[in-house]
């Protein structure tokens, strides 16, 4: 009898430790409280998994940076991505600025070397591989030179550094002519291919035409914006649910009228700044249609009725931190910290996930724990000054902006020939004409507007 009990006693013993261990594993404990997350900036402080995170991602570009364009570590299967994934950790860091003030120089300097790397040919060359030009830049290609815009924009409004005025001005003018060409035709806005266009990266572009009107005084917002709104609200929203359209075809007036999860939660979160009362009316709607709860934890459809998706995922994170909802971010947060693997490298210091894509993943998720919102972004005074002088870019051309070629570390393959106020199609500071740092200034304010 007394046998019986202590088996009984050790049966029980190990299957509370086994409840114990799946409940360590499996269950979110040890994170850190997501509330906090949440706090108003001022009040706002870097909690540890941020902390860990940053300096995984501080460390990545500094390497990055130091390597030219081997991006060591980055999975090459994966690099039509990759644009996104700069662009995406890219827009934490006006809120972590805000967050941690003590930090901003290295932060500015962190989205200093992002922009840099999102402008090697390694990031922009799958549209010219795909045979849709040589050129990336000047006519379609939103997916890309969308975000490029909207980091040039948020580098100007963070730093009130001037140095990418010029490549951010001429890059404007190519969004707004196109989008001026297309105006009273068949569509509105601009193409990512050749015959496809997206809402989600339209979104981006008018986005960096906003954050432009902010720092130069036009008003793209209140004309060229508004006829891309215009014509998403006529042709790429759902009558049923008000969501957002896949994607929209030229050729043939065609629209591809399946809802999807990541592109509805991209829209909702980065349209807030423009159309307010879009994101508060429909963000409820994507609630309702993709998302699905579990306990502690949650996922997001890639598709209406379909399964989740790991990118749709991600943008769960964004939306649910724009939209100020504490229980969907930290149901989705513990999906992806506790079930992704996010741990310390004792080494470093540095915090990432567990997986194969945690280079991709690792300061996109980062940047959605940081953001607080686009309006506090956007409300704050960053102590720059009022709009500045529009400069004159009818010397540059988009060979100016991004390199030509790549270089790897073949000897026989020549280096580039100087040109005059340029030393190489990947010299260091963004603008071309600039002849060193302290006079930048002065020079853009004496430059006649285009």
């Amino acid at each position: 009898m007394k046998r019986s009990r202590r088996v009984i006693a050790a049966v029980a013993l190990l299957a509370l430790g086994a409840l114990v261990w799946a409940g360590t594993r499996y269950l979110p404990f040890g994170l850190p409280e997501s509330e906090r997350y949440f706090d108003p900036p001022g009040e706002r402080r870097l909690q540890e998994d941020e902390i860990g995170q940053l300096t995984e991602v501080i460390n990545q570009y500094r390497s990055l940076s130091a390597s030219g364009d081997l991006f060591r570590g980055w999975n090459r299967d994966r690099r039509l991505l990759w644009k996104y994934t700069i662009a995406f950790s890219a827009y934490g860091l006006p809120s972590a600025m805000l967050i941690a003030p003590e930090q901003k120089e290295q932060l500015q300097h962190l989205l200093f070397m992002m922009i840099q790397k999102m402008k090697s040919r390694l990031v922009w060359g799958d549209y010219t591989e795909m045979g849709f030009g040589e050129d990336p830049i000047s006519y379609q290609n939103i997916m890309y030179k969308g975000h490029l815009n909207l980091m040039y924009g948020l580098y100007q409004l963070t730093t009130g550094d001037l140095r990418y005025a010029r490549e951010y001005t001429w890059l404007t003018n190519q969004i707004v002519e196109e989008m001026r060409l297309h105006h009273r035709g068949v569509y509105e806005g601009t193409t990512c291919e050749p015959d496809h266009w997206f809402v989600e990266c339209n979104t981006i572009g008018m986005l960096s035409l906003y954050v432009y009107d902010r720092l130069f005084g036009t008003q793209y917002t209140e004309n060229e914006v508004a006829w891309s709104l215009d014509f998403i609200e006529e042709r790429m929203m759902d009558p049923e649910t008000g969501l957002f359209y896949r994607q929209y075809h030229p050729s043939h007036d065609v629209v591809d009228t399946r809802l999807l999860g990541y592109n509805n939660a991209w829209i909702i979160a980065f349209l807030r700044p423009i159309r307010p009362e879009w994101s508060e009316r429909l963000y409820p709607v994507w609630k309702e249609v993709f998302v699905r709860e579990f306990g502690p934890y949650a996922t997001v459809d890639g598709e209406k009725g379909g399964a989740p998706d790991e990118i749709a995922h991600v943008f769960g994170l964004w939306v649910a931190k724009e939209m100020g909802d504490i229980d969907l971010y930290t149901k989705l947060r513990n999906a992806s910290d506790k079930l992704g693997g996010l741990s310390l490298d004792p080494a470093t210091g540095g915090m990432t996930y567990e997986n194969e894509d945690a280079v991709l993943v690792n300061g996109v998720t980062l940047a959605t724990k940081f953001h607080v919102g686009w309006d506090a972004v956007f409300a704050h005074d960053w102590g720059h000054g009022g709009p500045v002088a529009v400069p004159n870019v009818s010397d540059l051309a988009w060979s100016d902006l991004l390199p030509a070629r790549v270089y790897d570390l073949d000897p026989e393959r020549p280096m580039p020939e100087p040109v005059e106020g340029r030393d190489c199609p990947n010299c260091l500071w963004g603008d071309p004409d600039r002849a060193g740092i302290p006079d930048a200034e002065d020079r853009l304010a004496a430059a006649p507007s285009s």
